[in-house]
């Protein structure tokens, strides 16, 4: 719940939202505690709050005036929060006795915004959505107040309840889909923008599933949880949809569903309170069922791996082409990991040249790398000899962290398209090229048995020298 509040604040950067906060009211005391928009960006209202509005409770009272004069609204609201503290139910009790006082404030909407974060902090969620729905009253295309309400709406056991929070959802959905990147904060990237705006759509994708369910509509669920996924693979949606499929007697898809969901989960650190366990204990039981053993359950975790891998690169962002449609070796140019010019292999025309291709994750090629060593020894000292450490890694955040662990040996650079050219499909490889660039020697995967030997006298062949 709390991870989903936060995700909210990504909403008040959207354009179709910001239309809320159009007309300014006067700026709000300054001791106030909401710390989200300040009530300099609130839309003044066009008519009064509804009366539904939440009494103040019988102990409270209205700070005492001054007795020389009596305070205008604005310096009394200002004195009624300063009087409060940081005492929390003590300033819920001013401020409503303030609107009381002033049922027709100009400032409704920021003082509404008060009670209602303050009656989130002492965990009063019934009162925390009266106050939100007092908010949508006034500003009805409030992002943060409209999630907000959504996902208490949520938690509530009637329909009545479930169907207003999937209108406000659906209302969050339209207004997120007509977002210009170009109200975004100064200090935000249009990258990170895209990335928040996806996840806060996914985010609203899942709700709206859950409530659909919840409301027995599983098609629609199904629809929009599948959606939610594909936007970002996500634990929350694979459970629910592993338990629709349970609970509709799809056992198959019930287990997919399940392994993606306990895969996910011990990927994403926001997701630490699922319960793998208890995943795994469902999933292979419903497995158990069909089969009578847990044979070829694997293969249903590998598969569902991949298919999730799969969806979540599709929805990358396109990584920069590097050598885009280059085939000849020569012609390829490859990025130094430490970020010095970047090495042209047209510069080792007439060399032998050593190609050794690696990953942060490959265990495998530190092994490898011990093995290389004894070759880059033995041709030491010949400038016709060249070895490289290409790393192959989509993450290449990964490889500075993993350098500072792990010391590599020759001239380290990222694959570049260099990998494909040469169909490397599997770490470890090590290649020599010679000296007209042609493969002279390859060795593909996990190869100890005269490993350094088999390579040394490649190089030797490849370079036309004797040792």
């Amino acid at each position: 719940m709390q991870n989903r509040i936060r995700i909210v604040l990504f909403c008040l950067a959207l354009s179709a939202c910001a239309a809320a906060f159009a007309q300014p009211e006067p700026p709000s005391p300054q001791t106030a505690p909401p710390a989200k928009p300040p009530a300099s960006q609130q839309k003044k209202p066009a008519a009064p709050a509804p009366q539904t509005a939440p009494k103040p409770k019988s102990d409270s009272a209205a700070p005492a005036e001054s007795q020389d004069a009596p305070l205008n609204p604005d310096t009394e609201l200002q004195a009624t929060v300063q009087q409060a503290g940081n005492d929390r139910a003590a300033l819920i009790r001013n401020l409503e006795a303030y609107l009381v006082k002033y049922p027709d404030s100009p400032r409704r909407a920021a003082i509404y915004r008060a009670l209602l974060e303050s009656e989130m902090q002492l965990h009063n969620q019934k009162r925390a959505l009266d106050y939100a729905q007092q908010i949508l009253a006034i500003q009805p295309d409030d992002s943060q107040t409209l999630f907000l309400a959504a996902t208490l709406l949520e938690k509530m056991p009637d329909d009545a309840s479930q169907t207003q929070a999937m209108g406000y959802d659906t209302h969050l959905i339209d207004l997120v889909a007509k977002a210009d990147p170009e109200s975004r904060s100064p200090q935000m990237t249009l990258e990170d923008w895209q990335a928040g705006r996806t996840k806060f759509t996914m985010d609203l994708y899942v709700l709206r599933g859950k409530i659909e369910r919840h409301l027995h509509k599983n098609s629609d669920a199904v629809k929009d949880l599948n959606e939610g996924f594909r936007l970002l693979p996500n634990v929350e949606a694979a459970v629910n949809l592993g338990e629709i499929a349970e609970e509709s007697k799809n056992a198959e898809e019930a287990v997919r569903q399940y392994a993606v969901a306990f895969l996910l989960a011990g990927q994403d650190p926001d997701e630490n309170m699922v319960n793998r366990e208890g995943l795994r204990l469902q999933m292979g039981n419903l497995w158990r069922s069909m089969h009578d053993s847990n044979v070829g359950l694997g293969d249903i975790l590998l598969n569902s791996y991949d298919k999730t891998r799969a969806l979540a690169t599709a929805n990358a962002p396109e990584p920069p082409a590097y050598n885009k449609g280059v085939t000849d070796p020569f012609q390829f140019s490859l990025r130094r990991v430490d970020g010095s010019a970047a090495m042209k292999l047209a510069d080792t025309r007439g060399k032998t040249v050593v190609l050794d291709f690696w990953t942060t994750w490959c265990s495998y090629c530190r092994v490898t790398e011990s093995m290389l060593s004894a070759a880059r020894k033995k041709f030491a000292g010949r400038d016709d000899v060249v070895f490289l450490a290409i790393n192959k890694d989509e993450d290449e955040n990964q490889v500075a962290p993993y350098l500072k662990e792990t010391k590599l040996e020759g001239t380290l650079v990222f694959a570049d398209g260099i990998d494909a050219a040469l169909k490397v499909e599997t770490i470890p490889t090590i290649i020599v090229l010679d000296h007209s660039g042609k493969v002279a020697y390859r060795s593909q995967g996990f190869v100890p048995d005269n490993f350094s030997d088999a390579l040394s006298a490649a190089i030797t062949k490849a370079s036309g020298a004797t040792q």
